[in-house]
């Protein structure tokens, strides 16, 4: 996994500055002799042409450069994600993922409750109706 740290960065600038102080030591060098002639002048406009040009193709290539690591970089956690929330996934689907399994435990002990709720009220209902039957025909024998 490349990965640009500063200190590249720094002897990037470094370079740079290299290539700058190459530059102006040659450009010292051309004034010398621009003030000598006139077309002289041409070739160091051409020159610094050339050394824009140049410049602009190294940043351009180091440019792509990065995009490419950015989007490998991206693609690689982008797959790393996946596989962990597939793996999450099979922790789930196999009932051993934890932070699902305490509110699942919860939620069991609710439903417990609750059945065991119902089961009273239905057994109260149904002594009710018991009651009212029995109320009815000893009512229905008393007239």
């Amino acid at each position: 996994m490349p990965v640009h740290s500063r200190e590249k960065k720094e002897n990037n600038h470094d370079e740079m500055e290299v290539d700058y102080g190459e530059n102006e030591g040659s450009s010292s060098e051309e004034e010398e002799t621009e003030s000598s002639s006139v077309s002289e002048e041409g070739d160091s406009s051409e020159m610094d042409d050339e050394d824009c040009e140049r410049r602009r193709m190294e940043c351009l290539d180091e440019m792509s450069n990065l995009e490419k690591q950015f989007t490998d970089l991206k693609d690689q956690l982008y797959k790393e994600r996946l596989s962990q929330v597939d793996a999450k996934l099979q922790e789930v689907i196999a009932g051993k993922a934890p932070e699902y399994l305490e509110p699942l435990a919860a939620l069991q002990e609710n439903m417990q409750i609750r059945t065991k709720v119902a089961g009273i009220y239905r057994e109260l209902c149904l002594e009710s109706v018991k009651n009212k039957y029995e109320c009815e025909i000893q009512a229905s024998r008393q007239h």
